[in-house]
């Protein structure tokens, strides 16, 4: 690696993500010192992005440690890359709420829609062919970089990236199972760094079917703590809580109603496993709720993330004065990656949640589909760990997810309205075939400015 080392992060307007990025770095003094390079395709958000680091650098009198490049062209940022990171949103925060109204016309509710369902489906098709050509560009101009994406939907980003792209060391990063890991500890009261686990799964539908304690099975002990919760009425303000922190059995109940059937707990719980399984939810019904309105209400984190982005313009700006307690402790999605390159600089082998190419790690499921599993961070990049015991009815259950995703992968590469279709069917949140072709034709209409392929 250089002297410096330098860090490319494309789709850097996302300025939350790259503000939580430059203060894990900045506190980072034990790994040297970075050149940082922040790509985004709009000018206005890649110059506040910019401003806002250099704003953050000057606060630590970091400017001999990190120094920080904007470009409008990745391809000119990437020659000499050591790692890429893509944080990309085709559509941003508008196209989000699009896909969510024009679901809800045509009866389908659903709590994220960055995934699976059909709001799922139509940032796929929007995005992934962009993530591709990232991909492309990442595979000839830094072929030895080490590649982490973070952009949605996971699952299928990873999958086409490594089939159209070749990009098959790519390695998708989602700080839902370390979240979920800290609720099950904070559920029995344990320190989350006396806790272990053991998962596989699809990004947001990963179960965890082993959770210790000092290396003793913790599972009679979240059983305990469950008997004792559901035994009480719940408070309804809990139920579809964006907010909640998890360690309350009120705040997931479907995902504790997947642990008492399968004996593993889901990651990334309600918000995102609900949609895994539209067929419980007609109409979003959930627990007296509607998915999407007032339980995990799409508009609420949308308006709360748009908030938080004004926010940091504002420091960018120097309207307001810099948070600087974005310093004191790492929680946005990119809280783990500092940890994940640290432990490949310095080759420590720790272990990670990882998305990448199952290769035989989990048996039942597909060599080339993307799985969300144990990697072990190395100097030689990252490893995947075996999970060989997963149980047959979650396996199951994964392959049969896996189904609309390559179908979608499919449409969105080739602009194939009717591979589209069945995607949309093969989900299942919409089993008719005709309602299935309308709500489509509605989303890719909605989405043409963002689908060339389509037009």
């Amino acid at each position: 690696m250089n002297e410096r080392r330098v860090l490319v992060l494309i789709g850097a307007g996302s300025a939350v993500f790259t503000r939580g990025l430059l203060a894990d770095l900045i506190s980072a003094r034990d790994l040297g010192d970075w050149e940082i390079r922040l790509v985004d395709i709009h000018r206005e958000p890649l110059e506040k992005a910019v401003g806002l680091a250099n704003r953050m650098i000057a606060a630590r009198s970091a400017e001999a440690h990190i120094r920080v490049r904007g470009s409008l062209d990745r391809r000119q940022m990437l020659p000499g890359a050591d790692f890429v990171v893509t944080c990309v949103g085709v559509g941003g925060r508008p196209g989000w709420l699009a896909d969510h109204e024009v679901c809800m016309q045509h009866g389908v509710f659903q709590p994220v829609g960055d995934s699976v369902m059909p709001g799922g489906i139509s940032r796929l098709l929007r995005t992934t062919p962009v993530l591709v050509e990232i991909a492309r560009d990442v595979v000839e101009l830094a072929p030895d970089s080490i590649f982490f994406n973070y952009s949605n939907p996971m699952t299928a980003n990873v999958m086409a990236m490594a089939r159209y792209a070749g990009a098959e060391k790519v390695v998708g990063l989602c700080h839902g199972m370390h979240h979920v890991q800290h609720h099950l500890a904070a559920f029995i009261g344990k320190p989350f760094e006396e806790t272990s686990t053991l998962y596989a799964g699809i990004n947001h539908l990963t179960f965890i079917y082993d959770f210790r304690w000092r290396g003793a099975d913790a599972w009679p002990l979240v059983r305990a703590k469950l008997d004792r919760e559901l035994a009480e009425p719940p408070d309804p303000d809990d139920i579809g809580n964006i907010f909640a922190d998890g360690t309350r059995a009120w705040h997931n109940p479907f995902s504790w109603e997947i642990f008492r059937s399968y004996g593993a707990f889901p990651a990334a719980e309600d918000r995102h496993v609900t949609e895994f399984f539209p067929q419980r939810w007609l109409e979003g019904k959930y627990y007296g709720k509607i998915l999407g309105v007032d339980a995990f209400s799409v508009p609420e984190i949308l308006e709360w993330g748009e908030n938080r982005y004004q926010s940091m313009v504002a420091q960018a700006d120097g309207r307001e004065p810099l948070d600087e307690t974005i310093f004191d402790r790492s929680t946005g999605e990119q809280e783990q990656l500092i940890a994940i390159i640290r432990s490949v600089i310095t080759d420590d082998r720790q272990m990670f949640s990882c998305n990448v190419l199952n290769r035989g790690a989990v048996p039942g499921l597909p060599d080339d589909a993307a799985l969300e599993i144990p990697g072990v961070a190395t100097a030689r990049g990252i490893r995947p760990v075996s999970v060989p015991d997963l149980s047959l009815p979650l396996t199951a259950i994964l392959a049969r997810r896996l189904s609309s995703v390559y179908l979608a992968i499919e449409a969105a590469m080739t602009g194939d309205r009717m591979l589209a279709v069945e995607a949309v069917l093969a989900d299942g949140a919409v089993t008719d075939t005709d309602a299935a072709a309308r709500l489509t034709d509605a989303l890719i209409s909605a989405q043409l400015e963002h689908l060339p392929r389509f037009r």
